[in-house]
């Protein structure tokens, strides 16, 4: 643990001396040991005030503990890093008790190894469905182990990160397995050309990418082998059947509970978004990242894997996407595609009225380093299939070895990832918050601080150092980020296409096919507008978004149904202009709507059409 400020020592030793002579009855050997723990503790009051509380409240479980060098160390780490976990010791302090017996604390665990642990706390006995509970109180125990493993430097970035993926994938396998089974008992086994029916339960985002944190939410997808029916006497068809699987698993795993959330299940990265069916067969996957897939869902697909369930739908899914994701040629147009949704996010947190640095969204942050990778990786993976791997500190490496990053721009590259993960990491295992924004405080940020590694903030950090250090590596990302998207950029376009190999998408926009949900929708709501998307739209993400958020108000959508200039305008700007598409806004609130800027299309509405169709004609193509 890193050595706090002596500021900090002399501001707080009396309060710490005095909790200390509050331990009437403890050995001075004992306290002895205390105080010297203190001394290199981040907040050695907090810490006093745990250890005074412990002692009150289970004063023999307290001498069993500190009677023992490591035990008292793994004790007084939780104290000083988080509260939450802090607070589920003081409950159950045998977790502590557990970890000096248990053996496990200098290793890496893998998944069948907490998937045994999760069914000897169920009971070997029983094959019963686990409770929301149980799991969250399972994963609680688990992610004390690993905290401490983290913060006294008993493992490595990529330790942790590893062993909170593996915590997750046994969590989630034994979960599937057991809702399965709840519910072949009650309509029978699904059936698909005369076998069970199998079903994937992929793991996207960190989690794909065995590079969980310690509070995110976990972006799953569910896929199944494909259509038929049960073979109970309450036969369904495999479709309602793995719909209930999938809603089941979801709520277990994400309800809240007196011991916390398990975890919270983020579904929106399935085909179709928050608008395509829970779960989908492997045949109709297929056919949608094949014909309507968008470069940002291939993208992401980059982390994809399967975490839990039966590997066979999953796996030939993702091997099946593999050639869509990674060209055999430099594909610098589909980079560009995603960059745009990274330049929103960027404007948008410029605009965030919050006033702390966002670690993961800020320019050179977690997520810049994270594009940067899985830009090279789309460049370069058709050619160079060592580069595919959904690990960011991995792949690194990879495009390290194929001297696709030189050494002067691998090093910086993984020091500030490490740096920011690690960071992300102490400010959500304080309360369990998926946090990523830095506090303003400064006692707040001195505190962070201290709870950083010593060798990435030195032995007397502060919050100066802390920032320093922070805008550092944000400098050299940006930087390095700049330099590398460039030049991959000037190679793409100095490249020439080949005389046999036109590009279509030249010379063809790709055309607009919103999701079926949202294309039913829009034909029974707004028809004429419906068909004028179907015969003169061009894809567009920006589109599809703008139409997701125009079913909240219909009133928007009559006025495009009913009137054919303002139709024709609307689709013109997002088939010919970047720079109006992006202005569009839809309205907060009802007193907004009720301005003359009715539709959100301020410059679409009364006497502004010709002057838009005008700025369209002189603006230049992108």
């Amino acid at each position: 643990m890193p050595r706090p400020s002596t500021e900090l020592d002399s501001r707080s030793a009396a309060r710490v001396r005095a909790r200390i002579e509050r331990l009437d009855g403890v050995p001075p050997d004992i306290l002895h040991r205390i105080g010297i723990l203190l001394c290199s503790a981040p907040e050695p009051d907090g810490v006093a005030r745990s250890l005074e509380r412990l002692w009150r409240e289970n004063p023999n479980v307290f001498l069993r503990i500190a009677g023992q060098t490591a035990t008292l160390r793994y004790l007084i780490a939780v104290f000083s890093y988080s509260s939450f976990l802090s607070e589920a010791v003081l409950r159950h302090p045998d977790w502590i008790e557990q970890l000096g017996r248990g053996g496990e604390m200098h290793r890496v665990l893998m998944s069948e190894e907490y998937e045994t642990k999760l069914r000897q706390l169920l009971g070997w006995e029983t094959e019963q469905t686990p409770t929301a509970i149980e799991l969250a109180g399972f994963r609680r125990e688990q992610v004390l182990r690993i905290m401490i493993r983290d913060v006294l430097g008993l493992g490595t970035l990529s330790d942790v990160t590893e062993e909170l993926s593996n915590l997750a994938d046994a969590i989630l396998d034994l979960s599937y397995r057991r809702i399965r089974a709840s519910l072949v008992a009650i309509h029978g086994e699904p059936r698909f050309e005369g076998a069970p029916a199998e079903f994937s339960v992929i793991a996207l985002g960190k989690l794909g990418g065995r590079e969980l944190n310690y509070s995110s939410d976990i972006d799953l997808m569910f896929i199944y082998e494909g259509n038929g029916d049960t073979e109970g006497p309450h036969s369904i068809s495999n479709k309602e059947f793995f719909k209930k699987v999938a809603n089941a698993y979801t709520e277990m795993l994400s309800t809240y509970t007196s011991g916390g959330v398990c975890y919270r299940v983020d579904l929106r990265l399935r085909p179709d978004g928050r608008y395509g069916e829970v779960c989908h067969s492997l045949e109709g996957a297929c056919r949608y990242y094949e014909t309507r897939g968008r470069d940002w869902e291939l993208q992401m697909l980059i982390k994809g894997r399967v975490a839990a369930g039966e590997r066979g739908p999953g796996t030939r899914l993702l091997e099946f996407v593999e050639p869509l994701i990674y060209s055999t040629t430099l594909d610098f147009k589909a980079v560009e595609s995603v960059s745009e949704a990274r330049e929103r996010i960027n404007e948008k947190l410029k605009r965030s009225p919050q006033s702390g640095i966002d670690v993961k969204l800020a320019r050179g942050g977690i997520r810049d380093i994270e594009f940067l990778v899985q830009c090279l990786q789309r460049l370069h993976g058709g050619r160079e299939p060592w580069v595919r791997h959904g690990g960011t500190l991995f792949s690194l490496f990879r495009l390290r070895d194929k001297n696709l990053l030189s050494d002067s721009e691998y090093s910086p590259l993984v020091a500030a990832y490490q740096f920011l993960r690690n960071l992300e990491h102490r400010l959500q295992f304080d309360e369990d918050r998926q946090v990523h924004t830095l506090p303003t405080n400064l006692e707040a940020l001195e505190l962070l601080a201290r709870k950083m590694p010593e060798s990435q903030t030195g032995t007397m950090p502060t919050a100066g150092t802390l920032q320093r250090e922070l805008h550092s590596h944000f400098e050299a990302v940006r930087d390095l980020y700049d330099r590398v998207v460039k030049s991959q950029r000037s190679a793409y376009y100095a490249t020439p296409q080949p005389a046999d190999e036109p590009d279509e998408t030249q010379s063809a926009p790709m055309p607009f096919v919103p999701s079926p949900n949202l294309a039913r929708y829009l034909e029974t709501r707004a028809p004429n507008f419906a068909e004028a998307l179907t015969k003169e739209a061009a894809y567009d993400n920006r589109l599809e978004y703008l139409l997701e958020k125009l079913i909240q108000h219909p009133e928007y959508l009559d006025a495009l149904d009913g009137d054919p200039e303002l139709r024709g305008c609307t689709i013109d700007v997002f088939n010919h202009s970047r720079k109006w598409s992006h202005a569009w806004r839809l309205p907060r609130d009802n007193t907004q709507a009720q301005a003359p800027a009715r539709l959100c299309l301020r410059l679409l509405l009364s006497n502004d059409l010709h002057f838009v169709r005008a700025q369209l004609v002189r603006e230049q193509p992108d």
